[in-house]
């Protein structure tokens, strides 16, 4: 087992900071990205009918949660703005830490589903991916 020293620490939950459009986004809940690159086959004969693979491309998603509070704070009015538009693209950055590391660029918000359950505040669950026009999405 790894010892550990004591500048060693682990990090709880997203303890980052969340822009859109440049913008504190203090309104929204549950922020998660996925990061991940999809696989292509890449089996040849020497494989010998084990299959193998090779990274293909990069895939990168955001999701959140946007609960539905009035009056609105600045980010939830261009979040729901972009919702509503197709072609309005937002820029997103996400550091894992303040300060730290993580994502940054244009991305459209293709939406997602809004909960009135009895018990829950209404909500809106948003998916972002990355915009076809505009700034590509770097690990900043």
């Amino acid at each position: 087992m790894p010892t550990t020293t004591s500048n060693d620490y682990m990090v709880m939950g997203f303890e980052g900071q969340f822009y859109v459009d440049g913008v504190l986004a203090e309104s929204i809940r549950n922020p998660k990205y996925s990061y991940q690159y999809s696989d292509v086959d890449a089996t040849l004969r020497k494989h010998k009918g084990v299959k193998a693979y090779a990274k293909g491309m990069l895939d990168i998603s955001v999701s959140f949660t946007l609960p539905n509070i009035k009056p609105r704070q600045p980010d939830a009015v261009i979040i729901l703005a972009a919702l509503k538009d197709r072609r309005k693209t937002v820029k997103i950055k996400m550091l894992d830490e303040e300060g730290g590391e993580g994502i940054e660029g244009d991305f459209i918000l293709l939406g997602g589903d809004k909960s009135e359950e009895d018990e829950n505040v209404q909500e809106w669950e948003i998916e972002a991916k990355p915009a076809a026009a505009g700034n590509p999405v770097e690990w900043v």
